[in-house]
């Protein structure tokens, strides 16, 4: 039994700059898009770090939790829910799919839905400065036999103190901190260490140049730079096209960028050959890559015989 993505979702909507409602509208396509029901559910992990009027209590998950109507009640028949906030910047939804999978493989939860996204706290849709895509995406997790779940994470950050990336400046904003945010942005190349964090994945699964070539591995790479992806496949020395990024019309989704590089991927049939899919997301301060495997791999026998899954 493996952890298993089940649906994705995106949702940039422009009748709308709250968080809230694109990452409700998000959660709802993602369901939407599977057989799963909200009451199904056990689990909401939002990693948005961006969000309406900078609100910090309450989480932001149980906000999201309550306009979709997840676990609201406590009746038979209903699956008892909790939900909760995961920042970790631009890698937090790979710190929440490896915090999810530790309920999802013991039976804790049957189906955990993870949202990410991030918009200007005044709900403004195009705010000077501020360099992220107003939206939210979904992804829902469970589990299934035919499935080869996740691999370990592999993280990297700067070296030393990071200084803060975002902040409220209240001795410029005064009473209207709620609705203010600046934002430092681009001043270090992330490549180094997204490539360095993906050398350490790739390693850790056994897979080379020929995997990548042949279509056996793809990388999903959202771009937090300009030419990222091409930068990156250079740089590890990858083919081009087995490097997914975004379509340029969707800038830097930040938070939720891994989820649209997985959407990209699927909309274009490039996860349909492979055995090993890699989610990196990285931003100037940290990096993260996680292995998927969307099916079972076979351990086979010095004699060739399969006797076997490697999970």
């Amino acid at each position: 039994m493996g952890t298993t993505i089940v649906a994705a979702a995106a949702n940039t909507d422009l009748d709308t700059g709250s968080y809230f409602e694109l990452a409700a509208r998000a959660s709802r396509g993602c369901l939407a898009g599977s057989d799963v029901s909200v009451d199904e559910v056990g689990m909401l992990i939002n990693v948005g770090v961006f969000r309406d009027d900078n609100i910090s209590e309450p989480a932001v998950s149980a906000l999201i939790q309550k306009r979709i109507g997840m676990g609201l009640e406590y009746q038979p028949g209903r699956v008892p829910a909790f939900s909760f906030d995961l920042m970790h910047g631009a890698t937090g939804l790979l710190h929440a799919i490896t915090a999810a999978e530790c309920f999802l493989v013991t039976g804790e939860v049957e189906y955990a839905l993870l949202v990410a996204g991030d918009t200007h706290p005044s709900t403004e849709r195009y705010v000077a400065g501020f360099p992220y895509t107003t939206g939210a995406a979904a992804i829902l997790l469970g589990n299934s036999p035919a499935a080869g779940g996740f691999g370990r994470l592999h993280t990297k950050e700067t070296d030393g103190q990071a200084d803060p990336s975002a902040w409220v400046d209240l001795g410029t904003v005064g009473a209207n901190g709620r609705s203010a945010m600046r934002v430092r942005h681009g001043v270090a190349d992330p490549i180094e260490l997204a490539a360095s964090t993906v050398r350490d994945c790739m390693d850790d699964e056994g897979l080379d140049d020929d995997d990548f070539a042949e279509g056996r591995a793809v990388l999903l790479a959202p771009a937090p730079a300009p030419r990222f992806r091409a930068r990156l496949a250079e740089t590890l020395r990858l083919q081009t096209e087995s490097v997914v990024g975004l379509a340029p019309a969707v800038g830097d989704p930040y938070t939720a960028a891994p989820v649209h590089a997985y959407l990209n991927a699927r909309k274009y049939g490039v996860l349909g050959t492979a055995d090993t899919v890699l989610f990196l997301a990285a931003d100037e301060a940290a990096a993260a890559c996680l292995a998927y495997h969307p099916q079972p791999t076979a351990v086979v026998s010095a004699a060739g015989v399969s006797i076997g899954e490697r999970r």
